[in-house]
Order: structure tokens, then sequence, then C-alpha cells
């Protein structure tokens, strides 16, 4: 079988999928996919059998994760989706002294370590950090970052305070990097029990408390 390049598009309006081969030169557009829904975000897990994650919201069901083989597309969501967790009340207070966005989303999902091949993560707004062991269908929540001693100080980016990017050492599992707006970087060396913060050198945000761990 000839190699193929697939993208997977989200958009306000469902989701896409783009195939092509390796020329790239022409491409074949399946989709709308979840129509009614809005998808933040989706990705391909090629770990075994490929698999695709996508996050998803609307006005009527809220905003969960769905998952579906590549093959059928038969997106099923999931059964215990992520539990946003709250603003810190300085966050809350900054949001609606300024009317800024403050979305209920599945910012980020990403593949876990290659040898742990049912293991996800998902990146929320309000920031948080989620493990599912199951592919998707149950979300647990990763204490060690949301519960961080620095959350207090953790502030809302102008589109929302968010867990945006998510990193696994492809040399060592057990080391992991997040990246939080507008709370700055964070990297764990255990799997997620611990995490300490990584933003010396980093400029802090306008406002953010003095002898903080945050950055931006």
């Amino acid at each position: 079988m000839a190699p193929r390049v697939m993208l997977s598009v989200g958009t306000k309006r469902g989701l896409f999928l783009l195939e092509s081969t390796s020329a790239r030169n022409r491409w074949k557009v399946t989709g709308p996919l979840l129509k009614g829904w809005t998808v933040p975000y989706a990705v391909i897990d090629t770990r075994s059998a490929p698999r695709l994650h996508a996050s998803a919201s609307s006005f009527t069901f809220a905003a969960t994760t769905l998952s579906a083989g590549l093959s059928k597309l038969d997106f099923k969501p999931a059964k215990n989706p992520p539990e946003f967790p709250k603003l810190n009340p300085k966050a809350a207070k900054f949001v609606d002294q300024y009317g800024l966005a403050d979305p209920k989303l599945v910012w980020n999902i990403t593949p876990g370590p290659e040898k742990q091949k049912k293991v996800l993560y998902a990146g929320t707004s309000p920031a948080g950090l989620f493990r599912s062991e199951d592919r998707g269908q149950n979300w647990e929540p990763v204490k060690g970052i949301n519960e961080h001693k620095s959350r207090k100080d953790w502030s809302p980016g102008a589109g929302g305070q968010c867990l945006h990017s998510i990193q696994i050492d492809p040399k060592g599992p057990d080391r992991m990097y997040v990246a939080i707006s507008a709370a700055g970087a964070f990297r764990t060396d255990d799997g997620g029990k611990s995490w300490k913060s990584i933003n010396s050198c980093v400029a802090d945000y306008v406002g953010a408390p003095k002898q903080s761990d945050v950055g931006t």
C-alpha cells in the first residue's frame, strides 16, 4: 500500500479529514463529521490500529471528547469526560472585570508514551490536565498539576485560561511538559505525580505576583 498522508481538521462546523499520497498534490476530503459540534482539536493516534480522537463542544451537549476507529469513523463520546477545573478567585474576578473569554473546552488531546498504547492526555480550559487509560472512554484529573501550589497565581490569557500544549519525552515516558496560558511551562519527571515550574528567565505576564513560579 502506498504511503498515506492524513490531516484532521477541526472547525466550528464539524471535523474534516484530508487524505493524500506522499506527493500531496491532490487531496480527498471527508466530512463534515460530527455535524452540529464545534471541534477545537483532533488527532490521529497511530500507536496501534489508527484511531481518531476529537474534542468537541455544542450549546446542547456542552464539551466532551469523542473517539472512533479510522476505518469505520464510528464516533463514541467519553463515558466520563474531563471535569473542568474552576478559575481561582483572582482569575475569575479578572475575567469578569474585563469581559474576557472563559470557555469550557478540551484544547488538546495527546497520545501517551509509545508503550502505553491506551493512554491519552487532555488539556482543558480552564487549565487542567487529564489522563485516560482506556483510549478516551474515561478521564481522570492529574492532580499533581491541577492542584499545583502556584495555581492561585494562574491568570487567564486573552483567549481564556487553558492548558494548550502537552509534550512527552520520547526517550523517557515519565518526563512530560505542559504549557499553560497564562502560567507558563511545567515539567514532571515521575509520570505526573509532581511538577516543577520551568519559567526561570521567562518574562512574567503583566500583573503577575512577585516571587511566583508563574510566567508567560
